[in-house]
């Protein structure tokens, strides 16, 4: 288990799982940061454990579903006092649990058994065999596997990534190797049990790919396979390209601007000018671009050694921007001076922008 992402998360809020402590239980609403295939209670912040009397914190331990993992923290118990004794026991779980000593505390995940009924089962944590923390592992009924598509809410695009789930956390099912396959996409997609995402269940398996830049409108069937190329479920999806009046039909865009690399951004008035062979640094924005443009979008121009590829730009500069991509480009050494033109075609062909540079002498 990557034990600095289990700190992470519960440190976050717990995002993903809830959280009680034995000295401190809260319950929350549902957090709208949880996926689409998991359902979780959040706390407001992470709970301080007491420091003069051993506190049991759970993770994951709400609604939790058989065969769900449950995630138990120990502190105010000493790794010379607990050494390799420290154990949780319920008959929710699969068997008793040993926890093991990690920097300040002791933790362990802890299997819930396929075969738990709906209910509350007590849990305790032992010390040489004396009973330190109590708790409750609430376990809701399992449910039947779902495959799940979760695109845009209003309209999906060409180009957009969509969310492919599959949850098939239910008594009998196995197996790891599941594949989607659509018309819609560029080839067949293999779902993976991503931790990050699906901490608690291990048989959650998902993958995020991007639907083919030209799809033609229409409805797109998903087919899911299992291991033996078995056909397990459909899902079918509507697509539509962004058409005249819809408001990122040709976006909302301003550029291309240039500034000198290294400075803060600044749309000063044309023309740049830029020496032969230094270099230039291009920005181009658009308020509602294209969905896979962030990855596509060029500026081109005969000044340029090569094809400038715009990456977007995610940095803390960008926050309050309209969503705006940037690249640095070389001019070419020998070139004569003059004016020459940087050329960004965005939204399929549709926008074609043209700016100036200014190249001077060495």
């Amino acid at each position: 288990m990557n034990w600095s992402r289990a700190v992470a998360v519960a440190a976050a809020g717990l995002v993903l799982c809830g959280c009680t402590a034995t000295a401190n239980r809260a319950e929350t609403a549902p957090s709208p940061e949880v996926s689409a295939h998991t359902t979780r209670k959040t706390a407001d912040a992470a709970p301080v454990p007491p420091a003069d009397r051993p506190s049991l914190i759970l993770n994951g331990q709400t609604d939790a579903r058989p065969g769900e993992l449950v995630h138990m923290m120990l502190y105010g118990v000493g790794r010379a006092e607990g050494g390799d004794t420290v154990v949780a026991r319920s008959s929710a779980l699969s068997g008793p649990v040993r926890l093991r000593w990690e920097g300040d505390h002791y933790w362990a995940l802890g299997a819930l058994r396929m075969t738990d009924r709906p209910g509350t089962y007590p849990l305790t944590v032992t010390v040489h065999d004396r009973v330190v923390a109590r708790d409750r592992i609430q376990v809701v009924r399992s449910q039947r596997p779902v495959f799940a598509l979760s695109a845009s809410p209003d309209v999906t695009r060409p180009g957009e990534p969509v969310w492919i789930t599959f949850d098939d956390l239910y008594p009998g099912e196995k197996g790891t190797d599941f594949t989607v396959r659509s018309a819609a996409l560029a080839k067949p997609v293999r779902l993976v049990h991503d931790e990050d995402v699906d901490f608690y269940n291990p048989r959650a398996f998902s993958a995020r790919p991007e639907l083919k830049p030209t799809l033609a409108n229409g409805t797109y069937t998903f087919t899911l396979y299992g291991p033996d190329d078995r056909r397990i479920a459909e899902r079918s999806l509507t697509v539509r390209a962004s058409r005249p009046g819809d408001p990122d039909y040709r976006g909302e865009v301003r550029g291309p601007d240039f500034y000198e690399p290294g400075h803060t951004y600044w749309q000063g008035d044309p023309p740049y000018r830029v020496r032969a062979g230094q270099q230039v640094a291009v920005m181009w924005h658009d308020l509602s671009p294209d969905p896979g443009e962030e990855t596509r979008l060029t500026a081109t121009s005969p000044a340029f050694t090569e094809v400038l590829r715009l990456r977007h730009d995610d940095s803390k500069g960008a926050d309050g921007d309209d969503p705006r991509f940037i690249g640095t480009a070389t001019v070419r050494p020998g070139l004569k001076p003059g004016r020459y033109p940087v050329t960004v075609v965005a939204h399929h062909g549709r926008v074609k922008r043209t700016g100036y540079v200014i190249v001077t002498a060495r």
